[in-house]
């Protein structure tokens, strides 16, 4: 996995320039930079390394898998993968509250479909590449915890540098981090619980946006996001603690002999 987490990277490397010259992005949700264009390089890194194998089939089940309801046709995933982000964010949101009003740039609740939709599209692109192409093998060789902590790193970490470009502070991109590393702990669950749904994963990073976009403060708010961070951890710690052991993960096979590989 160690190269296909380095194209991940090289492939952002442009973007990131482009948000060091052009600052953000204009009237974009939560004042996000040029490099936050950087959404489908996890799935292009999946593309090169499956077609430098062989793997056109492969790229095409890649895609397809985007949109494979899997699990999610039983009411309760489905359920579980469109609420628990709002819920999530609201109870921390409550929280942060009882400090205090919190007040600063947000979406209007009426903008929330259409940032659903165009979340909804980079989410394509992030999760095709992260779940749908290196989520097995991680699992395989360090099981699901193990695969959750590696991937909500990489991920975390390929975040920080646009997080810079926005202006978010230090502790507030330091929370965020971990919330992240506890949030793709969540995903990776509810993708195994889901019968190897790169759908829920895509639909649940769409909330991820979509949710922070209408709070108010959020932006500017280190409070809440530590109490964001928090309440993901606690609730990606009673997932893997306390509840039952998801169904065993049963999506496609990025290429025949990939079992374990290092690309």
């Amino acid at each position: 996995m160690i190269r296909f987490f380095a194209l991940v990277f090289v492939l952002a490397l442009p973007l990131w320039g482009a948000g060091a010259l052009l600052g953000n992005l204009p009237g974009s949700p939560m004042n996000l930079p040029v490099g936050a264009l950087m959404f489908p390089c996890p799935l292009i890194a999946a593309a090169i390394l499956l077609r430098r194998r062989g793997g056109g089939g492969a790229i095409k089940r890649l895609l397809r898998s985007a949109y494979l309801a899997k699990g999610l046709r039983r009411a309760p995933w489905l359920a579980v993968t469109v609420l628990l982000v709002p819920a999530i964010y609201l109870l921390a949101y409550g929280v942060a509250l009882l400090t205090g009003p919190l007040d600063g740039q947000h979406s209007p609740l009426l903008a929330a479909p259409l940032l659903f939709a165009v979340f909804f599209l980079a989410a394509v692109g992030e999760e095709t590449g992260w779940m749908g192409y290196a989520a097995d093998p991680l699992q395989q060789r360090w099981g699901a915890l193990g695969a959750g902590l590696i991937l909500g790193t990489v991920w975390g970490a390929w975040h920080i540098v646009p997080l810079v470009q926005a202006g978010r502070s230090p502790v507030w991109i330091a929370w965020w981090f971990v919330g992240t590393v506890a949030t793709r702990m969540v995903i990776v669950w509810l993708y195994n619980a889901a019968g190897g749904s790169v759908l829920s994963a895509i639909i649940f990073h769409a909330m991820l946006n979509v949710m922070p976009s209408l709070l108010p403060g959020y932006v500017e708010s280190e409070l809440l996001v530590a109490c964001t961070a928090l309440v993901t951890v606690l609730v990606a710690a009673a997932l893997f603690a306390f509840s039952p052991r998801p169904p065993a993960m049963s999506s496609w096979r990025p290429a025949a002999g990939s079992r374990g590989s290092t690309s």
